[in-house]
């Protein structure tokens, strides 16, 4: 959003296209009822997304979804549990990911498994993967979209609620990448052997990665 000309970890360009559209589904997103919005824990990244809207924003921990190594990963349930749940919804759920995260279909039990490239499918692929969402995805029921596609899936989110309101939208991130691929994508990525531990009740039987 403010045009730099480099790109993320991913390899995703920071385009002007894909910076206003964040942009918008940010103020968008924040207006929806029980919307839950992470930022980086500090003053500045808030500071700098309260100045795009006057609408009060829910703030929660930017590790919500993300299994992070800031403290033993045996701390606390939340992340096994949610990820427990999100396991045995009976909802259809829908994944977009890159290719190197097909592990998540058995793990997650996850009905249906759009990829998209790794780094530049917002400008590039963004018209085919709404629409192969879109087919997915029935009005009239509720499904869970889970999502883990970069910058670019804030917007999508936000274009996707607008005709399918009463699904539930996750913004997965990275939380799932090192569970799946045994990759270590992110600083706070904890040691897969203490993971694969810490997620051994919803794992299959003799999990193991390729």
């Amino acid at each position: 959003m403010l045009s730099a000309s480099f790109n993320n970890c991913d390899g995703t360009p920071y385009t002007q296209n894909l910076g206003n559209k964040v942009r918008e589904s940010f103020i968008y997103n924040i207006q929806q009822p029980n919307s839950m919005i992470g930022a980086w824990h500090d003053h500045s990244h808030k500071n700098f997304w309260h100045s795009l809207s006057t609408h009060p924003v829910n703030w929660v921990d930017f590790h919500t979804v993300l299994i992070d190594n800031n403290k033993p990963i045996n701390h606390s349930n939340d992340k096994l549990n949610l990820f427990t749940s999100i396991k045995n919804s009976k909802l259809k759920k829908i994944y977009i990911s890159n290719a190197s995260m097909y592990k998540a279909k058995d793990i997650f039990l996850i009905d249906s498994h759009i990829i998209v490239d790794q780094s530049n499918w917002f400008d590039t692929q963004y018209d085919f993967i709404y629409e192969s969402i879109k087919k997915e995805l029935d009005e009239n029921q509720k499904s869970m979209v889970l999502i883990s596609a970069g910058m670019g899936s804030k917007y999508i989110i936000s274009e996707l609620h607008k005709l399918f309101p009463n699904c539930i939208y996750i913004d997965i991130g990275s939380g799932f990448d090192k569970i799946c691929t045994g990759r270590h994508t992110r600083t706070y990525n904890p040691d897969f052997e203490k993971l694969v531990e810490y997620l051994k009740p919803i794992l299959p039987v003799n999990f193991k990665l390729d």
